[in-house]
């Protein structure tokens, strides 16, 4: 193996712990962001993660305060997209001119315009672009220096079921791009580092195509499984709602279309995918029934503001994003 990485994982949940226990049982030194009872199982017992082949347990240093770990290679935020931006200024300690931050969220990212070639990507006096439902004033491409960035799309599903141990349905498919739309040596190395830790990366050169293809399932079927408290598989087998997301799915495509994106499946092909994901709870069910606060903003927000500038119709996600708004406001803790 080349040499080991220097890894901080920001949140060592069902997505961040994940990679933080397939990297670091490949010999690389990770070290995880965590709190409360998770923290202080993983400090006692390492932190595990369980699937269909086989179960991998891990000692590594946990804390929750950044300021524990020095500078890094690369630091991947796994917590949800509204609770980066103010993680972002607490990540100057462990960057170096040359860290790789990976932020493995789901939704429409808070950079994403940045090195985008749309006609959407510049405002009107040429500066770039910020969408104001995640990012209000702009602040979090000035809290941390975009050229660190590197994009990630995840398609691995698992959850956390108790303190320290985390369960997953044995697929670590991770897409991972550069924003500029173009394929570097540090992105290839990332490729690598995924590939060598027993993950499925792909290396893109269209990052934000990989984006708009996950977002056409996640602002589907999320919201859905949150309304109606159904895993992915009962989600599939009623044709009504499945009818509901077909709908919000062909809005979706058509926008990623209008910012000159290629969803890169058909509508038939993403159900497809749901169908092969099996009886998993959805990250907003999982979220909802621990009373967090929902992702709505990356998942339904942020579209409906990118589709207001297109002057491009949603009526489907506009429901879902009044419904699971409403919900999240009677329900979940924030």
């Amino acid at each position: 193996m080349a040499r080991p990485w220097k890894i901080v994982v920001v949140g060592a949940g069902a997505v961040g712990g994940t990679l933080a226990v397939k990297l670091a049982a490949a010999g690389h030194a990770v070290g995880v962001l965590a709190r409360g009872a998770h923290l202080q199982a993983i400090a006692r017992a390492g932190l595990c993660l369980e699937d269909p082949n086989e179960r991998l347990c891990v000692d590594l240093p946990a804390s929750d305060d950044l300021a524990t770990f020095g500078p890094q290679d690369l630091v991947i935020l796994g917590v949800k997209a509204h609770q980066i931006a103010p993680l972002l200024p607490q990540l100057r300690p462990l960057l170096r001119p040359d860290t790789v931050v990976l932020p493995a969220i789901n939704g429409v990212p808070w950079w994403y315009f940045h090195g985008d070639s749309s006609a959407y990507a510049k405002t009107m006096d040429g500066r770039t672009a910020h969408l104001r439902s995640i990012d209000p004033d702009g602040r979090m491409l000035t809290d941390l220096e975009p050229a660190h960035l590197i994009g990630c799309v995840v398609h691995a599903s698992a959850e956390v079921v108790s303190p320290g141990v985390i369960h997953g349905n044995g697929q670590y498919r991770y897409v991972v791009g550069e924003p500029t739309h173009r394929i570097t040596e540090r992105v290839q190395a990332l490729g690598d580092l995924l590939g060598a830790a027993g993950c499925d990366p792909q290396v893109t050169p269209r990052i934000r195509d990989a984006i708009w293809m996950k977002l056409v399932g996640n602002a589907t079927f999320n919201p859905v499984a949150g309304l109606t408290r159904a895993r992915m598989n009962a989600i599939c087998d009623n044709p009504e709602l499945i009818d509901l997301i077909r709908s919000g799915m062909a809005e979706i495509m058509g926008l990623a279309r209008a910012y000159d994106c290629d969803p890169l499946v058909s509508i038939d092909q993403r159900l497809d995918i749901a169908r092969g994901i099996g009886p998993v709870k959805i990250s907003t069910l999982q979220d909802l029934e621990r009373g967090r606060a929902l992702e709505i903003a990356a998942l339904l927000h942020a579209p409906l503001e990118m589709a207001s500038r297109a002057h491009h119709p949603m009526p489907t996600l506009q429901v879902l994003s009044a419904l699971l708004g409403e919900l999240d406001r009677q329900v979940c803790t924030h």
